[in-house]
């Protein structure tokens, strides 16, 4: 009679003698012992481990793998394959939708301009309450993604009044973007939501050593506003969308929004 040991056996099937001793444990596999005490496995244990081996490649729980192998009838062991097909197809969801989400991530690091355009911006929604301390809104933020895991999508938004001290914002919120709920195919996220409508705006990505805008770079946008006849609306927006650290100093890449009134004649202006 031919038989292998268990070196042979892991290397035939690519794992370690660990795991084909988990096989024993498990009753999968029942093999022989030698005069000397090893371990050796015949043809009856090679036909056995074909199905384990195919299944385990495709992720089939090892917990289920001997209710499997030793139902009584065809139509239970179907059963226990529409529960893993299943179970296999939400992970795949679950993988696609974390894709999704870092693809959203990734255009983030991609966006750098450092000074203010003249922009159409986005329709946007308020999705928690108005804070006046940032500390409640971190809060809310990790609150939404345990209750959700695609709310964690939504951005901490500073609100300034531009007629009050720009030194930080007097609200802040959860924002959520209407073409990233549409990217998700989340446009439930927005349902009972504040709108916050897009339009005409004055925009920058800024790099800042801290989570809101420097006063600096706020009153800078409001005099070059000035300078060529635009109006804002009385309320500036930042809320960042990505941090990184270096040389040891956290960085924050902010969006600034600046709304203007109306619908300018901005021929000649970003020229």
């Amino acid at each position: 009679m031919r038989y292998l040991y268990i070196g042979e056996i892991a290397e035939l099937l690519g794992v370690s003698k660990d795991t084909i001793r988990i096989y024993e444990e498990q009753g999968l596999i029942c093999p022989e012992r030698d005069e000397n005490g090893f371990r050796r496995y015949t043809l009856a244990d090679l036909d056995r481990l074909i199905p384990v081996k195919f299944y385990r490649e495709n992720a089939f729980p090892m917990k289920d793998l001997k209710r499997l192998m030793v139902q009584k009838t065809r139509l239970s062991s179907l059963e226990l394959l529409e529960e893993q097909i299943k179970a296999e197809r939400l992970e795949l969801l679950r993988h696609k939708r974390n894709v999704e989400r870092l693809e959203l991530a990734r255009s983030y690091y991609r966006m750098e301009s450092d000074h203010f355009e003249l922009c159409t911006v986005e329709n946007v929604y308020r999705v928690s309450e108005k804070r006046e301390d940032y500390f409640d809104t971190v809060m809310d933020w990790f609150q939404a993604g345990k209750e959700d895991p695609d709310k964690i999508i939504c951005y901490l938004n500073g609100e300034y009044d531009l007629a009050e001290s720009l030194d930080r914002p007097q609200r802040c919120y959860l924002i959520l973007k209407e073409s990233e709920a549409v990217y998700l195919r989340r446009q439930d996220l927005m349902r009972g939501a504040k709108l916050l409508p897009g339009g005409p705006a004055l925009r920058a990505v800024i790099h800042a050593e801290r989570q809101f805008p420097e006063r600096e770079t706020l009153e800078t946008a409001c005099r070059w506003a000035e300078n060529h006849g635009l109006k804002l609306l009385g309320n500036a927006h930042a809320h960042n969308l990505c941090m990184s650290e270096e040389d040891g100093q956290p960085r924050y890449a902010l969006e600034v929004v600046l709304p203007l009134a109306g619908d300018p004649d901005t021929s000649g202006i970003n020229s």
